[in-house]
């Protein structure tokens, strides 16, 4: 089913967002789309006004707001806590377990880690790591494919070695995880099924780029529109997202003798688009 309005919207922020009128209008635009949850990401090292304005906003919403900041940023606010902040979810970037030794001590912190191609072997020791600290939140979000980035991904054989990690360290199920890629997933919830039923983008989900782009979802790099140029709810009602829709619900044809096809759907469909430039093709996770 193709939902009207996505139920959660990412916006990534640039670094040191300003404090001006347009930042109001996007939260504005984003509450026209009354989604229930927005995924807000901010780079910048020191909370400035800008966050600040976009927090107030949305205090006075029904919108449940998760904000992820950087480690520096996080060391800036002390003993600030989620509830300060007005967010439902505050979470702490990183990507190397150093950054992650480093965390600030925040009230009820989450983790957000982000997964690459160096770095995925690391994961058991993040989840180590967060336990001896008392952290019990760990999303691995979508990796963001705006410019041109190369996209990470597990094979059958890499989801395996990470799955023996995982359970010699304890295994997790004493967190509460948030896992986007259908393959990592099955290494930390082996036999459970991916909860999300095939690629979502452009239908549960929206993102916006630091430069106002929109697009199926962070991972998707097909711009549907510009916030400015048109509205957001615009966009997202448009022939162009739709038809996108369209392309994704359908899976690749070389799916069709796969047991899995189900659930997966093709796996990552913006991960195989980065790849081969085509909506028919499946992701190379999958292979």
């Amino acid at each position: 089913m193709e939902l009207a309005l996505p139920i959660t919207v990412y916006w990534d922020l640039a670094p040191c967002a300003p404090s001006d009128d347009s930042l109001l209008r996007i939260c504005d635009e984003i509450l026209e789309c009354r989604p229930l949850i927005l995924q807000l990401y901010d780079p910048s090292s020191v909370l400035n006004e800008g966050v600040c304005a976009i927090l107030e906003r949305f205090k006075r919403s029904s919108v449940a707001v998760s904000l992820t900041l950087s480690n520096a940023c996080l060391s800036s606010l002390a003993e600030t806590s989620r509830a300060d902040l007005g967010v439902k979810e505050l979470l702490g970037a990183c990507d190397t377990l150093d950054s992650l030794r480093d965390f600030s001590q925040i009230s009820e912190l989450g983790v957000a880690f982000y997964v690459n191609t160096t770095n995925w072997r690391d994961l058991p020791e993040v989840v180590s790591l967060c336990r001896e600290r008392g952290i019990k939140r760990l999303v691995l979000p979508m990796q963001r494919l705006y410019h041109g980035e190369e996209p990470f991904l597990l094979n059958r054989e890499n989801q395996g070695i990470l799955e023996h990690a995982l359970v010699a360290v304890g295994g997790v199920s004493d967190f509460r995880l948030t896992i986007h890629d259908p393959f990592l997933w099955r290494a930390f919830n082996p036999g459970i099924p991916f909860p999300q039923g095939g690629c979502q983008a452009a239908n549960t989900m929206i993102a916006i780029s630091p430069d106002g782009g929109v697009y199926p979802c962070p991972t998707f790099p097909v711009r549907l529109g510009e916030i400015g140029a048109t509205s957001l709810k615009n966009i997202i009602l448009s022939p162009v997202k739709k038809v996108l829709r369209s392309k994704i619900v359908r899976y690749p044809a070389s799916c069709d003798n796969c047991d899995e096809v189900a659930v997966c759907r093709g796996g990552c469909r913006g991960r195989s688009y980065v790849k081969y430039g085509s909506y028919e093709d499946v992701d190379d996770a999958c292979r």
